[in-house]
């Protein structure tokens, strides 16, 4: 383990970028497996804590920091695999309302279960649940969140 200290921005850039691609090639591995993208997954879940009422693909592309386009093409495609439902908004004619699909919710929470399993057993065995803990943490503090 390093000490913050003695390392360069450019050596904790780095090895932040390779500590990403890693955990994201192993979630999108786990969730090929379930016909879902990690765009996908995460699309659906913001969908899915959204409620009844929905959520607008313009709020969702904001929240992501992504395209319209980008999270409509995702949307697209969870909508034409039954996990959410588009209408139009009741208010604002040029906007649509996304919403999660409730006969889904079994399946849903079958696959966060899945591949928090399977998460736990790959990659995060590598480090203890406090050093998990923190780390999650510290993530929201850098999103500001």
């Amino acid at each position: 383990m390093q000490d913050i200290s003695q390392i360069t921005t450019y050596q904790a850039a780095m090895i932040q970028s390779i500590a990403h691609r890693q955990l994201g090639t192993m979630k999108n591995k786990i969730l090929k497996d379930k016909g879902l993208s990690m765009m996908q997954w995460v699309v659906l879940g913001y969908v899915h804590d959204s409620g009844e009422e929905g959520t607008r693909i313009s709020e969702i592309a904001e929240a992501l920091g992504t395209t319209l386009a980008f999270i409509t093409s995702n949307v697209n495609i969870l909508e034409s695999r039954n996990f959410v439902t588009k209408v139009k908004h009741e208010h604002d004619s040029r906007a649509r309302l996304v919403s999660f699909r409730p006969e889904q919710e079994q399946q849903f929470q079958k696959i966060e279960l899945e591949v928090r399993d399977e998460l736990r057993k790959t990659i995060y065995s590598k480090v203890s649940r406090e050093e998990l803990n923190n780390y999650v943490n510290t993530l929201y503090k850098f999103a500001d969140k």
